[in-house]
């Protein structure tokens, strides 16, 4: 049976300068390959910049590994960095470089949604997705700034905001370590969305609860409530709204 959807071209036709010439009815079977994430520029100078941080942290991580560790099951532990310099300027070197590969993870599996990134252009996304975060950030260190003038006990009140670092970088390092079994295992978007979604969850409930027992050990339930309502559920909520509406 003869393909009459294709035309075959005469030889002095098909080449012209050297080059073959096609039917175009032929190269329409030819769709173009969309992009995916890691194809964008700016996406894999970002990767890269992530390991090079991943690398030059790995000595850090490993002093202070043992206490965020043991932070996951006691309070304490989040004491026991505060009171530590040392320790204490490397959880926070440490959080500073955990939020690239965060807002990566989160522009990856699109963990906003739909709302304010659709209107983004794809190769741009994941920097707005960082600077989302920046400023969610931002917002909590402000809000701990203003309820530090009227906390009766500063320094505890410091180390319970502080604390969610400790935890910030443990969900980092679970959300990479995801992210890479999702890829190598080839799970859908979705289902991995979902599953990252649902550890992300968990490292933040954690933090709220390690954070209220620290205030807690100082201060009443009502006071603790009123100081986690100010620094974890109004940023975090405007954000998710804000994500959504916008």
């Amino acid at each position: 049976m003869v393909d009459s959807t294709r035309v075959i071209l005469p030889a002095a036709q098909a080449f012209t300068s050297g080059t073959l010439e096609m039917s175009e009815r032929f190269t329409e079977g030819f769709p173009e390959q969309a992009l995916t994430w890691s194809d964008f520029p700016v996406n894999t100078a970002l990767l890269v910049l992530a390991t090079f941080l991943l690398l030059i942290s790995l000595r850090i991580f490993v002093g202070i590994a043992p206490l965020l560790f043991d932070s996951l099951t006691r309070w304490k532990a989040c004491v026991n960095i505060d009171a530590s310099v040392q320790l204490k300027n490397d959880r926070n070197t440490l959080a500073v470089f955990a939020t690239l590969p965060m807002a990566l993870i989160a522009d990856r599996y699109d963990f906003f949604g739909a709302g304010i990134l659709d209107r983004i252009p794809e190769e741009w996304s994941s920097l707005v997705t960082l600077g989302i975060i920046i400023v969610w950030l931002l917002v909590r260190h402000l809000c701990f700034y203003f309820c530090l003038l009227k906390a009766p006990r500063q320094e505890t009140f410091r180390t319970a905001h502080k604390s969610f670092f400790n935890y910030w970088i443990l969900a980092a390092l679970l959300l990479a370590l995801t992210a890479g079994v999702i890829a190598f295992t080839n799970i859908p978007d979705g289902t991995g969305r979902s599953i990252l979604l649902y550890e992300l969850a968990v490292m933040y409930l954690i933090a709220i609860l390690r954070k209220s027992q620290i205030l807690l050990s100082y201060c009443g339930p009502l006071t603790t409530f009123l100081y986690l309502c100010a620094l974890e559920f109004i940023p975090t909520g405007a954000l998710i709204a804000g994500c959504i509406l916008l």
